[in-house]
């Protein structure tokens, strides 16, 4: 798994996740983190570790009446990471509602995400599965 000739692998990554998410492509999304992957999600909650953390990810937020999409509204590479900034749409039990947030991405040379860091206000108005709340 590589980026195209051309394209920043941060970018690239970035944009994969993006897309195999919409796509509810669970294989293909978790193909695109290392085995040793931390996230961050969201900064100030304990970091997950590894292959269960990107799992747990997925499965946290595609639950029973919850469904996310994302949608990278800009984009800024620089050496090994991007930083994004995120809208996620949400439908929760069919209302729909937004999450702006600034998320960080770093890839290995193999282009795989090695980290993610998810920097967002929690909201208000709705609430987020527990695995999304700092403690």
């Amino acid at each position: 798994m590589s980026a195209p000739e051309g394209k920043h692998p941060a970018t690239w990554a970035v944009e994969q996740h993006a897309a195999r998410w919409n796509a509810q492509d669970r294989t293909a999304w978790l193909d695109l983190f290392d085995d040793e992957v931390t996230f961050e999600d969201p900064v100030g909650k304990k970091p997950k570790l590894g292959r269960g953390a990107a799992e747990g990810s997925w499965d946290n937020s595609f639950t029973s009446g919850r469904v996310w999409t994302l949608h990278p509204q800009r984009i800024i590479p620089g050496a090994d990471e991007a930083a994004v900034i995120m809208l996620n749409r949400g439908n929760l039990q069919g209302k729909d509602v937004e999450l702006q947030g600034i998320e960080i991405y770093k890839v290995n040379e193999a282009g795989k995400i090695i980290s993610v860091r998810a920097f967002f206000e929690q909201p208000t108005e709705f609430e987020l599965n527990p695995f999304f709340v700092p403690e």
